[in-house]
Order: structure tokens, then sequence, then C-alpha cells
């Protein structure tokens, strides 16, 4: 092979004997190269076969670089160090994880400790439950980010609805970067194609969005559940992203739980699951009653969960005890009690009984209620959601919505009649299903109301499409028999769609939404499925030409409707945007920046109703949107008598949809919602109100019971978290201009590595350009020719400010996790450049001989060597315990700087301030070829030098193990880990035995054990030197060669 420009040789005199370290400059002849040696003035011609080159492998002792001549300008010492302590920093912040640092996202703790957690684990097969709107698809980002850095050739799977792929792409690639990594496979599959999966089985990462849309069945065989099962079993990592309850029903919890431990949770086992459940139900029911507001409920409900769990849950019976200690003989209060400390007790116990009794450990599900409180005393700003509002009515005189709900009580009355007449009341559910898919059809116009009619009386296909008619539709539809009265009203409805103009019933509704429409600047009208959506659109864009009408509907296809949504949520645009969609922007899209939602239609399920209004009741966009978005519904308040305003009013007033969220309520709604409209198609309009009262009670319970399972379930304070991982972040971030100087000093021209750099304004974004295309850096030619083909324009420019990063979407930041700053970084990991210096420095007020002094920065991080016997020393596995260890002992640097002649540490703040002074010419002079003699001369020669740096190394070692900072900072992260395991060790113990409850205690006996492991090596942390620097001080009366 031939050796680059600036590839690092070493070569041993032949005199002295003596290794000298250099750099190739050029090649002479076939095994000749010129060798320019540090400190020399010119080139030496060396044969090929007298160098030797170093591995590339990081460097293991500077302190060898540094004694053998390989010292190099101070500069490049001062470019190295700032950037390598930075770099530690980051590291340090981000618990070794830097997708956390390097993805364009603000931080929130249950985001951050959600990816930290799964990315620790070295099982990394988790399902993501958080409720609807607190950011799962961030939290998978994270971790697809992750798994790229740490394998960029790595085979990812995103598995999500059809209507939801392009919002995945452009978060991906907007927000996580996935473009830095061009030879990873990444591919983002849809629901609706299962026979376009194969091909990503043994995937290094499936992520799963709306996992509880493929795990709806009864049978482990069922299409498509069997197709995810064989990808998700053959992948190394899986995550699988519900807001589904947790306790929705035991048939689909075992679905979800099978995917991700096929061994453990077996469909045989489904009789065995089933009781587990129904025992986990009775033990929820009785944390419920730990409420300290209730105090004479607290020893009963104690008593009751004691029947349930282990006899040996020693940490159960220390946490009841402090709780029933605090109460007198009447259960009360006791006198000087405070209500505080109390509620802190019970709420410690409830805490331990989730954490030790959690159905499967790798269940990560944080609530809205514990999420968006706000902590005065923390850093970040509480998770917010914009929350929600009552709709305001828009009235309309359209004689077409008359007409349309004229059709539909005609409908009901005929059928109602029928079946009355003929003694079928029991097939009155039926029926009622038929009139809910008709409902919301009579709203606007006719057409998608005749159309869904012709379906179930004609199987008219093109009918069905263009109602938009959902395969669950058509089943309810088509499932009762078609009467008699029926095929004339079709008839009459047909004709009477003829007759009606189209395109007046439609410009009389855009009409109608102007009031509305005239207040905001980015609007959402939801027209719900059919032919509405592009109806209006073609009429606005006809009315209003200064406007952008743009929509996403079936009608354009899911390229269009993506166009569509960039454009309407673009920073830079038309003033005025509206979006107008069908229901295929009902679900998963995020459109938090509404300044307004239309409701044209009102969806017949209230389930689909949450989803749309889960589109914008979520995380604000900016400070701006911290308030509800208004609402706003088309309504009949000229008649008044109408199932359109029937039905608004129940779900204002029963479903309380516009008031709060009822996303883990599904379950329960879908269940009464066939009672619901019977009793609509039995009583007529009064039917629907009147169920108000039944609607909400039944919620409530069903809400009760939801939050005793989800107290179970949901994250608690972690019990070996370790560090807030996020308020690190936070802090990191504060001081992002640190960070730039850092790495923008390392690559500086003058004294750094000499990669160019300029700062321009990028789509207005202000960025830092790196010209990775010019000339070859100072850095080892071999790693720069690896690494060249990742740095592409894209990943080589960037900010180091997120908040520019947040206001302009695909801006990178440069933070370690960046391709080019990782490049940068291994170069000063593995690199001898800057790691060793020798310079002699003016000190005017010194008097005698030359003092020479030794230097030395350590890198301390855990320890990791006897963690790794228990999980095997895999790549993968050293990954996840490294970011354990990290959350549990931070990484640092120190430094020690030793009197070489004394062999003493300088201890003296005055004396070490003038030692940690930059290099700088005016006072610095570099050991070049010419000086070095006198260098050694104060060491007596090569062997005195080197013997010198060995005994002075080995003198700080033994003083940075004796002091406070290492040995405090060291014991302080051991004891505060211990105290959290502790608890933890007992609920792994607590899971073992309670095998009637959970399942899954052996892996986390494991995982316990190994974490111990670690803990115990945190007072014998790794202490590796990684710089070494020599100063020789003399007087200026005082000269030297």
């Amino acid at each position: 092979m031939t050796l680059a420009p600036e590839t690092r040789v070493y070569r041993r005199n032949p005199d002295t004997g003596v290794w000298m370290a250099g750099r190739v400059k050029d090649q002479t002849d076939p095994g000749e190269y010129f060798v320019r040696f540090p400190n020399a003035d010119f080139d030496f011609p060396v044969r090929e076969d007298e160098l030797r080159v170093r591995w590339d492998r990081p460097v293991a002792d500077p302190v060898q670089v540094l004694t053998s001549g390989g010292n190099e300008s101070g500069y490049f010492r001062n470019a190295r160090l700032p950037f390598l302590r930075n770099l530690v920093a980051q590291r340090a912040a981000s618990a070794s994880t830097s997708a956390l640092l390097s993805s364009a996202v603000e931080f929130f703790p249950h985001q951050v400790h959600a990816a930290l957690t799964v990315l620790s684990d070295p099982v990394q097969r988790y399902l993501l439950a958080d409720e609807v709107g607190l950011g799962k698809t961030i939290e998978a980002g994270y971790v697809i980010r992750q798994t790229l850095i740490d394998n960029p050739r790595a085979k990812v799977s995103v598995i999500a609805p059809d209507v939801l792929r392009r919002q995945w792409r452009r978060e991906l690639v907007d927000k996580f970067f996935i473009e830095d990594f061009p030879y990873a496979k990444i591919q983002i599959l849809s629901h609706e194609s299962p026979e376009r999966w194969s091909g990503w089985e043994g995937s290094d990462l499936v992520v799963v969005d709306e996992a509880h849309r493929l795990v709806q069945v009864t049978t482990e065989e069922a299409s498509p559940y069997r197709q995810l099962a064989h990808i998700v079993h053959t992948s190394t990592r899986v995550l699988l992203m519900t807001a589904t309850p947790v306790m929705s029903n035991h048939v689909t919890q075992l679905a979800l739980l099978h995917l991700l431990d096929p061994n453990l949770y077996k469909w045989s086992d489904l009789a065995a699951f089933e009781h587990k459940y129904q025992l986990r139900s009775e033990l929820a029911s009785y944390v419920h009653a730990l409420d300290s507001e209730f105090t004479y409920l607290l020893p009963d409900a104690i008593a009751d969960i004691e029947k349930l769990i282990p006899d040996s849950d020693e940490r159960f019976r220390e946490l009841s005890q402090e709780v029933l200690a605090l109460l007198d003989e009447e259960d009360e209060l006791r006198e000087g009690v405070d209500e505080a400390d109390l509620k802190a007790r019970t709420e410690a116990l409830r805490a331990h009984i989730s954490e030790a009794y959690r159905l499967h450990r790798r269940v990560i599900r944080h609530r809205r209620l514990s999420v968006t409180v706000d902590d005065p005393e923390a850093m970040y700003l509480p998770y917010e959601v914009r929350g929600r509002q009552s709709p305001v009515s828009l009235p309309t005189t359209n004689n077409a919505l008359e007409a349309a709900q004229t059709m539909l009580m005609d409908w009901r009355s005929m059928i109602w009649d029928y079946l009355l007449d003929h003694d079928l009341e029991d097939q009155k559910a039926k029926y009622a299903m038929v009139l809910a898919v008709l409902s919301p059809r009579a709203s606007g116009w006719t057409n998608d109301l005749s159309d869904a009619l012709a379906w179930r009386i004609n199987q008219d296909e093109g009918a069905a499409v263009r109602a938009g008619l959902s395969a669950q539709e058509r089943a309810l539809l088509a499932e009762p028999e078609v009467l008699d009265v029926e095929r004339p009203l079709l008839t009459k409805w047909q004709a009477a769609g003829q007759e009606a103009d189209p395109s007046q019933i439609v410009n009389a509704l855009v009409t109608d939404l102007l009031p509305a429409l005239k207040k905001s600047r980015r609007t959402v009208i939801f027209c719900g499925p059919g032919m509405l959506a592009g109806a209006i659109t073609d009429c606005m864009s006809r009315r209003f030409p200064n406007i952008a009408a743009l929509e996403h509907s079936d009608r354009v296809g899911t390229e269009t409707s993506e166009r569509s949504l960039v454009k309407w949520s673009a920073k830079e645009g038309p003033k005025t945007r509206v979006l107008i969609a069908d229901d295929t922007a009902e679900e998963g899209l995020n459109l938090q920046e509404a300044d307004a939602v239309i409701h044209l239609r009102l969806p017949w399920s209230p389930n689909q109703l949450e989803q749309r209004l889960g589109r914008v009741d979520r995380y604000p966009g900016s400070s701006d949107q911290r308030t509800p978005a208004p609402q706003y519904r088309l309504a009949d308040e000229e008649t008044g008598a109408s199932y359109l305003e029937a039905w608004a009013e129940l779900l204002v007033n029963g479903y309380e949809l516009f008031s709060v969220s009822v996303s883990t309520l599904q379950d329960a709604i879908a269940e009464g919602l066939n009672g619901v409209w019977a009793s609509g198609l039995e009583h007529g309009l009064e039917g629907l109100p009147a169920m108000a009262a039944r609607v909400k009670a039944d919620l409530a319970e069903a809400r009760r019971e939801i939050d005793k399972m989800d107290m179970l379930e949901s994250i608690h304070e972690t019990s070996i978290e370790g560090r807030d991982i996020a308020t690190s972040l936070l802090e990191m971030e504060a001081g992002w201009r640190d960070t730039g100087q850092a790495l923008s000093g390392y690559v500086d021209t003058s004294g750094g590595i000499g990669l160019r750099y300029e700062e321009r304004t990028v789509d207005g974004s202000p960025n830092m350009i790196f010209d990775v295309s010019g000339p070859t850096p100072k850095v080892e030619p071999r790693l720069w020719r690896a690494a060249r083909p990742w740095l592409t324009p894209e990943v080589s420019r960037g900010t180091f400010n997120r908040n520019v990063a947040l206001r302009h979407p695909g801006t990178r930041l440069l933070r370690i996790g960046n391709p080019l700053v990782n490049v940068l970084a291994e170069a000063v990991y593995r690199e001898d450049r800057g790691q060793a210096a020798a310079f002699r420095r003016l000190d005017r007020g010194y008097r005698g001989d030359p003092r020479a002094y030794f230097g030395f920065d350590y890198l301390v991080e855990a320890d990791l060597t006897d963690a790794l016997t228990l999980v095997g020393d895999h790549p993968d596995a050293v990954r996840a315990l490294r970011r354990q260890a990290d959350k549990l002992l931070a990484p640092f640097t120190l430094k020690v700087w030793v009197d070489a002649g004394s062999g003493k540490p300088v201890t003296d703040g005055k004396a070490r301030a003038w030692l940690d002074q930059p290099y700088d010419k005016k006072t610095d002079q570099n050991f070049n070829a010419t000086r070095l003699p006198g260098l050694l001369e104060v060491f007596n020669g090569w062997d005195g030098y080197q013997a010198s740096g060995s005994s002075s190394e080995s003198a700080a070692r033994a003083h940075l193990i004796e002091t406070k900072e290492l040995s405090e900072r060291c014991a302080r992260a051991q004891d505060e880990a211990r105290q959290r395991v502790a608890v933890t060790v007992a609920q792994a113990h607590t899971r073992q035995l309670a095998g009637h409850l959970v399942g899954d205690a052996e892996s986390l006996l494991t995982d316990v054990t190994v974490t111990q492991t670690l803990i115990d090596s945190l007072t014998r942390p790794t202490v590796k030197v990684v710089a070494a620097t020599c100063i020789v001080r003399f007087g200026q009366q005082i000269g030297m060669r």
C-alpha cells in the first residue's frame, strides 16, 4: 500500500535506538518517503522498511507519544483540548446517546426518559403507550436515529397507516436527519399493504405505529397479524406504538405482548393470561382506593392488596406501615401530622405497586395528567397541549341541508314503523348502525347520502367510492336485510339529487363558512368522507384566488395531499391558507398549527371525532398556539329539529368531546355506541340527546376502571434512572456558544486541523458551512478518506443554536451524532496530533534553573468490565451498558500537574493557573528540532526524559485517586445509585414471586444484577490519559539553547 501525505509514521533512530514520530509529506520513489519529524525544519528521506504505522485505534498512552519526541506545535494542543472537553461534556449530558443532541427537537423529560430507557437496555423490544399527543413519534425518532448512528448501514422499517407514511418521512428527514445515512436501508411501509412487508425480515429495528390497528384479532393466524409477527420476531429491535389503554382487552394485550416476547407471552396460554389479567384488575381496584384524602379507606385497601400480592413483599410492608403510622385509632390523620406527608407516603406506596406489578416491564406509558404538570423548579418548560373548546355554531339556511335532514328522518321513520309493524324490534341494533352511517352524510348536500343508500340496496361500487364508505361502514350497511320501503325512497332521493344544482349548494356552504374563515390565517375544514371536500376546494379556488385552498383527500391522492399539508404548514407562504380535508386527515396528522377548525360534518363515531380533534389538540408549534384553536360547526339553527343538531348536542354534553380527550375511553365508547344509535332510531331526534346522562355515567365508570389499571402500568419515578438527563441536556444547550467555539477552534486554519468553513445564511437560517471537498485537513488520511462518502454537503452545514434549528426545519445541529462532528471526534480520540505538547514558557519573575512540569489530562468514566461478563461483549450490549453507566456516573475530565523535579503534584492555585494558560508564542517556545537539545538537557537525555514522564504520570494518577474531586464524585454517584437500586432489587424479587400477576421477572432480575455490578464498580472508574504536556519554566535572565 502507499502511504498518503500526513500519515503518522514511526522510525527508530539507528544511532540511539529511540523511536521518533513523524508525518509523511510525499513519496520520492517506490519504497521511499519524505518524512517531517516533529520540530524539524525540513523533510527527511526514509526507506519504507524503516517506517512503522500505528493501527487505527485510539492512542493508548499519550505520555509515550510525548516522551518519544512526538510533540507538535502547542497550537494543536490549544485546538484539541477545549474540543475534547466539550465532546466529553456532550457525552455526559446525553449519557452517550448522541441522537438526543443531534436531533432537531425540543427536550421534554418524558420523551428523553422513554428513548433512554429503550436505548440503555440490551433488549430493545418495547411498547410505547403514551397517551395521545405526548410525542411517541419523537421518542421513536430518537431510537431510530441512534440505531443509525450506532450502525450507519442498519436496516430500519416503519409500518404505519398509509395516510401517515409521508408525515413519518417528513419528520424523520427534517427532525432526525435520516438522510445522514445514505448506506442504511430505511423503508416506511403501509398497514394496508402487508404483501409488501416481505424482505424486511431481520431488520435491525422495526417501528409499528398505531399498532393496535393490527392486533385486533382472535387468533395468531389472522392477517395481517401473522405477517407482522413474522417481521418483528425476526428483527433485533422492536417498538410498538399505541395510545390504546393498557386495559382495553386481554386478547389485544396478549397479541401486543406476543410481538415483544413470543416465548413469554404465547397464544396457547390465552386462558392463563386472562386469569392473570382478571387478578390484576382486582388489584387495580384496591390500589385505586389508596387515596390520602380518604383516610378511612386506607387500612382496608392495604389489607385487600396484601391478600393478592406475595407475602415476601417486604417493601410493600414497609411502605404500608409508614402510611398507617400517620393514622390514629379512628383512621383519621394523627394530630400534628401534615397532610402533605401522608400524601407523599401514599404516593410512594402506589409507585412501588406500579413498578413491582406492571404487566410487562417493557411497556412505557406516560399520561397527560403527569406530563403536563408545571414544575416551577425545573429548567424545562412544561409539556403543554393546546386543549379544546366547545364549537361555535355557523348557522345555515341552505335548503340542501334541510332536504338532506328530511330524507334521513323519512328513512328512519319508515324503517322504525316497518320494524314495529312486523314485530322485528329485535333487529333494531343492526338498523341503528345503518342510521349512524347515513347520518353524517345528511349534512351539506344529498349526494353522499343517496350514494351510501345505493351501496346498501344495490351494492353499487361506484356509489360506495363516491360516498367514501370504509370497509366497516360497508359491512354495517349491508348487514341488515334491505326492506321494501327503502327502494322507492332511494329512487326519490336520486331524482331529487339530479334536480339540485351541486354548484349552488356548495357555493352556499362556502358562504356559510366565511364568518369563521375571515378570522383565521390557517384553517382546517373537516368535511368527512365522500366528495364534499373536493367540491368545497373547487368552489373556494374559484371564488377566492388570492388564498391557498389546499385539498387533502382520497380524490387527489396521497402525494398531492402531502404537498397540500406541507404548503399549509410552512412558515412562509400565502397569508391565508385553508386545508380542506376528508377523512384521510383525521388520524395521525399533526395539524396543531391551525388557527381555527371547522366541522362541516361530525363523524357518527365519537372515537373518530376524538381522532380528528387530536390532530389539533397536540403540543403546539409555537408560543402563539398555547391556547385552544377555535372550533366551529355547521348548524341547522333555523329548524333546530335535525339529526345534525341532536348528534352535536350529545357529542358536546354527553361525550364531552370538545372539553377533554376521551382517547383512553375508545373501547367503552365503541361498546355503548350501538345503544346510542338504537335510541336515535327508536325515539327519533329526541333519542340522541336523551342518552347524554347515561353516556356520561358510562364513561365516568370506564374512566375509573382505566385509571385503576393505568395506575399500575403508567411510569412512576424509576428506581435506577440515575441523573436527570433532560436537565443535563438543557444545561448543555445553554452553552451552545462554547460548543461552537470549541469546534471552530479545532478546525481553525491557524492552529487547528485546517478545515475551512464559512458562516452563511441558508434559506433564512444562519449556518456554519464546512468545505469538506476542499483541501484535506490535518487528520489521518485513512480516516478522512473513509469518512468522505458520508460527508455530504447537507451534513457538512448546520448550526450550534438549537432554537435556530427548531425555527428552520431541516437545519442540522453540529453536535455529536452529526456525521461530520463524529469524524472530528474520532480524530480527536484516535490521533496523537495535539495529544502531546512540549514547550518552554517564560516567567519574568522566575529566578533559578529551568524547571520542568508534566501536565496530564484524564478522562474518568465508569468501568464496564465486570458488567460485560454478565451480558456478553457484543457491540450492542457495550453501547447499552455504557449509557446505563453514564446515567449513573457522568464521564468527566480532570487535569493534574506534577513538578518533574520533586515528583509532587502542583496544588497551588496560582501556579496551576499559570501552567493552564494556552500556548502563546509571546511567552512560549515549542521544542522544535533546534530547541530539543535544551529539553533533553533538563532531563539529562532521552532516558531521563522518558523516565521522568512515566514517574510523573504515576504520581499524578496516585494524586488523582486521593483527591476529593474524584473520590467524592464517584462515591456520591455510587451511594445515590445504591439507594435507588435497593428498591428495584426488592421489586425484582417481588415480581419473581408474583408469577400469578406478572410474567417477566427473570429478565428484570438479570438486569438488576448487571446494574448492581455497574454500581459496585463506580468507585473504581477507568482513568485514562488523553493528553500530556511538558512545560519548562525559565526566567528571562537564563538562556536556553
